[in-house]
């Protein structure tokens, strides 16, 4: 009887514990790192669109290989605002950026 309460606690506590994390537009994806926000700076439409992608490119090449493995970030930049300096800047940016956190993240010891 004690363990039947104590195990629906803990699910109660655990499901609490979920719902209460989210992430963009109210979804909780558990592959992401949670302690890295991944909205982009407010700009226009093209430094927003660099950021997004130099970000998931940066971390695409540096977080340790559990996440390369269910591939959770894609390398990528749009080939038509390649050329755009705007784009390419915050791309850039966003990619040392994110590429130092998750180089961070993988020498983190615990």
């Amino acid at each position: 009887m004690v363990k039947n309460i104590i195990k629906n606690l803990l699910v109660f506590a655990f499901v609490t514990v979920l719902t209460a994390c989210t992430g963009k537009d109210g979804a909780f994806d558990i592959r992401k790192p949670y302690s890295l926000d991944l909205t982009p700076p407010e700009g226009p439409p093209e430094y927003e669109q660099g950021w997004t992608d130099g970000c998931e490119s940066g971390m695409n090449a540096y977080f340790n290989t559990f996440y390369k493995a269910i591939r959770v970030f894609d390398y990528h930049q749009d080939a038509k605002l390649r050329n755009n300096k705007m784009y390419y800047q915050a791309w850039k940016d966003a990619y040392l950026y994110c590429a130092i956190y998750g180089e961070g993240l993988n020498n983190l010891k615990l």
